[in-house]
């Protein structure tokens, strides 16, 4: 099933033991673009506490009432892992000042104190010279990322769908720029990469005008298989 992820933010989860939080973000893979982790939002007071679940804890997911059951209870996800243990490339401590630099990409050599998990309200585990890991994105994060193809500018991301029931992107919702108008589309993923976070662009390995002639996508109304076979048919047919 796949659920766009403008109507995922709104999903609750569900533990056992009845309602515990709310999805606020996907962190993926961008290699596979497989769904590494759930971010959810834990209410508590005074304020919110992201945590990250691993998509093989869903139980269910129900797109009607927007809402996801997950094999644990309320005490066990309050008590996940916290997402600053596993930040994604956006979260990831002073990344564009080491890209610029040239200085390999380890976290805890420049200084102690990291605000991200400060913020979290956690201690900062022991992470000298352990590689950041760069292919960790958030699908929040990669929002209106600039796509580009052939050299030139495509359009923008608006959105992902994701299929539920893999835990896996299919396609990106791309704002194309076609003529003097411009519409809605789906890219599928496969071609998509390599992503430069400091240039909050990612690089689609197809032909510009295959993408932006693509069938015009309505945002909110999920693909069917005939709409689906069109696209595998139009990009199958723009290599």
């Amino acid at each position: 099933m796949l659920i766009e992820t403008s109507a995922l933010w709104d999903f609750t989860i569900f533990a056992v033991d009845g309602e515990t939080g709310r999805v606020s973000d996907l962190q993926v893979d961008d290699r596979r673009w497989a769904v590494a982790d759930i971010v959810v939002s834990v209410s508590h007071w005074p304020a919110d506490q992201l945590v990250i679940l691993p998509p093989a804890r869903v139980a269910e997911t129900d797109a009607i009432r927007r809402a996801i059951r997950v094999r644990l209870t309320a005490a066990e996800v309050a008590d996940a892992p916290s997402v600053a243990t596993h930040p994604s490339v956006s979260l990831q401590r002073r990344v564009a000042t080491y890209q610029y630099l040239g200085f390999p990409f380890v976290v805890g050599e420049l200084d102690s104190w990291n605000p991200v998990f400060a913020m979290a309200g956690v201690a900062e585990p022991d992470t000298t010279h352990r590689p950041l890991d760069l292919h960790l994105h958030s699908l929040r994060g990669l929002g209106h990322y600039e796509v580009e193809a052939g050299g030139a500018a495509v359009g923008h991301i608006e959105g992902w769908l994701v299929d539920s029931h893999g835990w896996r992107v299919s396609y990106a919702v791309v704002k194309a720029a076609a003529g003097a108008t411009r519409k809605h589309l789906l890219l599928p993923v496969s071609p998509l990469g390599p992503i430069s976070w400091s240039g909050r662009a990612i690089h689609a390995d197809l032909p510009r005008e295959a993408i932006v002639r693509a069938p015009d996508y309505q945002p909110g109304k999920p693909p069917d298989a005939d709409y689906e076979a069109r696209l595998r048919g139009w990009y199958g047919a723009n290599p």
